[in-house]
């Protein structure tokens, strides 16, 4: 028979008793020798009955929890009671840690305070005449999003591994920009309201200059037409205008020639670009200043390609109006030029009939341009690119876009690039649809012209991605709203955090943010700028000052973030996450991609003792109400939150701030390696197979399946994968919207995205197959490529 300590207790305490008795006779004899009953007396008995607490589980975080009510039984006199991590009452009383007494079949309830962590255990322990018992609380498990940063493991992606502010943290401006200025044309006569405003949105933001495209085009109206050479400008023209532009950049002593070169350190890898009009060769004229107008040559011959007088003024103009190597005067010159800005929209997609350009055409005029701006040795370090593409919808048409288009230009002169010139645009409201780029769509376009590029020319040429954002079609007739710079703010910090992955092939990259834009104006201010004038937002006409828009808010969230890139992670693809390190500096970059609030649990792993100092986080979110408007809060605090809520389509950073270096020890080695094909046709039942080779494997690492598809609504997107013959899970999420409804209308014509599926390391060999089967006939297989991370040591994972 089993019995408790307590019971063993009793029983010695009874035979002890027994002996007792039994020693003096089992009786007592009275003084007047008759015999009669003894009374024994009753022992103290202070060690109770054994008692337990039934634990709780799945409690709230930081809530006072009460156990049930339970009896104390089994002693006789009233016993010590104790209690520590908590509070205990005696029949209903009042609740106290202070130490007691309690008497036989009195009942006793606990209470404590739950952890203010998710998963963990908390304790109160209860000691009653020498026997104790615990009331365990467990709180809830996290029900959002997990996301884990380890913060002593570098990431490198082909050799980058450092967050590049010039690269990322950019305007679509330069520095010698006139619309810096205040108090003339380009400011529609009205005062600036920071007087420095140019110096200080760079300094204090830490920005970096990105683009102009008018400057080459205003100054071919100042230069005159070779008389020898119809339709080819002077080379001596063209000489002594660049030799005056030089002197005047150096010496000019107006205050916004002299801040432009107090700047000119943030404008070292500007982008230059020229328009159609009136470098297309078709006619158009110069608009020289005189009497003597004329127009680019319109000759097409083996001698002459057409376009060769176009990029005869080019090239000169690259060489003559930018400070070289043994100048003592000048601007700096550009690092990048985009032969045509937008051409195909307005050659090709406009017209129509005789007037529509072919884009062979097209891209053979961007070969004979490159050649002729590469004749002169002092273009030698320019790079040059295009073809700047406005609309890369590749998928349109099933895919025949891409063959008419894209494909060609690669094809064509995609050998002869430096780069390649790309413009992503999300439409937030384009003809009662939402058409966004952002998350799956952005990324399938990326990866299949990266994957084409390396099999028609052995190698991915650079990304200048010259414009990103947010066209805003509903708003095309109104003037500034904060609804405007709403939308474009979600697209920007969106899109961004995606370029982010690619630092080992994107080269620069400009939110299309331009200062105040006078030169747009028509009937309606022009939309994206970064400076509106004060009574846009008051409504009082006096207001006049130039002020800033809700767009500075891009740059105020992004103002401090640095550093070396560290492995992030997070378990929803809709939430996007990156994080870099410097010093005793950690930043935490998140993003939403849905159209809902999301909770984020945050796992700072590999943090060796460091200790938490202080934090701030900046969250940019969409207000609720009727109108659509931004705001941007700042947070302090000593701790680091174990949760966050993070706004619907919104960006929130988390700098950290630790009492010692962040020491990083570990490293994540990225790369990613493409099929030996490309494009190929759905059909139902029929298997799809890829290739891809050369895959380095270490002890180590995770692995990611690209797979992007283009196909209409309706049908499978969760087809059968094999990786080297093992079957692989296909998650049913992808990143960002499912591109047929958005959160209030409908989304894009048919999907295009990437299916990005996790695939276990241990199935990776040097050379992997790959099958997809669909169950549905329609659509194309884009793309497929394997993203392979190599770490030192086996990562923590918290999902």
């Amino acid at each position: 028979m089993y019995t408790t300590r307590t019971q063993h207790t009793k029983l010695a305490s009874l035979i002890i008793l027994a002996l007792s008795l039994s020693a003096c006779g089992g009786s007592s004899e009275s003084d007047d020798g008759n015999d009669s009953p003894t009374t024994p007396v009753e022992q103290t008995d202070t060690t109770p009955n054994t008692f337990n607490f039934s634990a709780q589980n799945n409690v709230a975080l930081s809530t006072q929890i009460t156990s049930a009510s339970i009896t104390i039984t089994g002693i006789n006199t009233k016993t010590p009671i104790s209690i520590s991590g908590g509070e205990y009452a005696i029949d209903n009383g009042a609740f106290t840690s202070a130490q007691g007494e309690i008497e036989n079949n009195q009942s006793i309830k606990v209470r404590l305070t739950s952890a203010e962590h998710y998963n963990k255990t908390t304790s109160a322990t209860v000691t009653i005449g020498g026997v104790t018992s615990k009331f365990d609380v467990t709180t809830e498990q996290f029900g959002g999003v997990q996301v884990d940063i380890n913060l002593d493991t570098k990431h490198s992606l082909n050799g980058f591994d450092s967050f590049d502010r010039q690269k990322y943290i950019t305007i679509h401006a330069t520095q010698t920009e006139p619309d810096w200025g205040e108090n003339d044309g380009h400011s529609a006569n009205a005062a600036n309201k920071d007087p420095d405003l140019m110096l200080n949105f760079v300094n204090n933001y830490d920005v970096y200059y990105g683009r102009e495209t008018g400057g080459n085009k205003w100054h071919l109206r100042n230069v005159q037409e070779d008389t020898s050479k119809p339709g080819f400008v002077d080379e001596a023209s063209m000489a002594k205008r660049g030799s005056d532009t030089k002197w005047g950049y150096s010496n000019f002593s107006k205050k916004i020639n002299q801040d432009a070169r107090a700047a000119e350190d943030r404008g070292l890898d500007l982008i230059i670009g020229a328009q159609q009009h009136p470098y297309w060769p078709e006619g158009t004229l110069v608009n020289a200043i005189g009497s003597n107008d004329w127009a680019f040559s319109t000759t097409d011959t083996s001698a002459e390609p057409l376009g060769t007088a176009t990029g005869h003024y080019l090239a000169h103009y690259l060489a003559k109006f930018f400070k070289q190597e043994n100048d003592t005067q000048g601007q700096p010159k550009p690092k990048y030029f985009e032969i045509m800005n937008e051409p195909l929209y307005d050659l090709t997609t406009v017209r129509s009939g005789s007037d529509r350009v072919d884009p062979a055409t097209i891209f053979e005029f961007h070969n004979t341009v490159a050649a002729e701006i590469k004749k002169l040795p002092e273009n030698s370090d320019i790079l040059v690119g295009g073809y700047t593409v406005a609309f890369p919808d590749f998928d349109k048409d099933n895919f025949q876009r891409w063959f008419d288009r894209d494909k060609q230009f690669i094809d064509i002169a995609g050998a002869n690039m430096d780069f390649y010139s790309i413009h992503l645009y999300d439409f937030p409201c384009f003809r009662n649809s939402e058409r966004y780029r952002k998350g799956a769509n952005a990324e399938a376009t990326m990866d299949m012209m990266e994957h084409y590029s390396r099999i028609a020319t052995g190698t991915m040429k650079p990304y200048v991605i010259s414009e990103y954002g947010a066209a805003i079609h509903c708003l095309n007739k109104a003037g500034w709203s904060p609804e405007r710079n709403t939308y474009q703010l979600r697209a920007v910090n969106s899109l961004l955090m995606q370029f982010l992955e690619r630092p080992d092939v994107i080269a620069k990259t400009i939110p299309f943010i331009v200062v105040k834009a006078e030169w747009g104006r028509t009937d309606y201010p022009y939309g994206p700028r970064l400076m509106i004038q004060e009574f846009e937002k008051t409504g009082d006409p006096t207001q006049t000052d130039w002020v800033y828009s809700d767009l500075v808010k891009f740059y105020q969230l992004w103002s401090n973030v640095n550093g070396t890139r560290v492995d992030s992670k997070s378990s929803d693809l809709d939430i996007q996450v990156d994080a870099y390190v410097e010093g005793k500096k950690a930043y935490v970059i998140l993003n939403n991609l849905e159209f809902d609030d999301a909770n984020i649990k945050l796992n700072t792993l590999g943090l060796n003792g460091n200790q938490v100092a202080s934090v701030k986080i900046k969250h940019l979110e969409t207000l609720a109400g009727a109108e659509m408007q931004s705001n941007l809060t700042t947070l302090d605090s000593q701790t680091l939150p174990e949760s966050v809520t993070l706004g619907k389509e919104a960006t929130m950073i988390i700098e950290i701030a630790y009492t010692q270096d962040v020491q990083i020890s570990e490293e994540v080695e990225e790369k990613k390696y493409y099929a030996t094909e490309y494009l190929k046709t759905i059909e139902a039942d029929t298997q799809i197979e890829y290739t891809i080779n050369d895959v380095a494997i270490d002890t180590n690492g995770e692995a990611v399946l690209r797979i992007a598809v283009g196909r209409d609504h309706g049908l499978s997107l969760t087809p059968s994968v094999k990786v080297n013959g093992t079957q692989v899970e296909i998650p049913n999420d992808f990143r960002g919207y499912n591109q047929q409804q958005g959160s209030t209308m409908t989304g894009r014509d048919n999907f295009f995205g990437v299916l990005e599926i996790p695939v276990d390391y241990a199935l990776l060999q040097a050379s992997n197959k790959i099958s997809l089967t669909f169950a549905d006939d329609g659509g194309r297989v884009a793309s497929a490529s394997l993203q392979v991370f190599n770490s030192s040591k086996q990562l923590t994972r918290s999902f």
